[in-house]
């Protein structure tokens, strides 16, 4: 099945790209969140951002498995950050990593960063950060 295309959601987020805010991107299974971070990922492209400045992680694809620990998950980002460069942070299926929100907090702290996350309804209950930007596509 062809994924629908939804410039109209990457164009609310547009305003937002480059800013502090963490963007969460919820919504039930199967309805486009992983593919909106995807349009994500070429939208960053498009404006002129290096591929080594942008990580992206399904944490759903098994090559990561062995990353759903908020400390080993660290321990791979630090490697794979360029320095003196901005970051650009695409995890989808965050609330699958143990403790994720530490984790998105320290790096927001840690690096220069732009940080965009996918999951369920249930992550923004767990989030107490007063920088965050809920935004559901459903």
């Amino acid at each position: 099945m062809k994924p629908i295309d939804r410039p109209l959601y990457l164009k609310r987020i547009e305003p937002m790209i480059n800013t502090e805010f963490i963007k969460i991107i919820t919504g039930v299974r199967r309805s486009g969140k992983s593919y909106l971070l995807l349009m994500i990922k070429d939208k960053l492209l498009s404006m002129g951002v290096d591929e080594d400045q942008i990580i992206y992680i399904n944490f759903e694809n098994p090559e990561f498995f062995d990353l759903l620990s908020y400390k080993d998950l660290y321990k791979y980002l630090k490697d794979k950050v360029v320095a003196n460069k901005k970051v650009y942070f695409l995890f989808d299926e965050i609330q699958e990593v143990s403790e994720w929100q530490k984790l998105i907090n320290g790096l927001r702290i840690a690096f220069d960063s732009d940080i965009y996350v996918t999951g369920s309804n249930a992550i923004t209950s767990l989030w107490r950060d007063g920088h965050l930007l809920n935004w559901s596509i459903c």
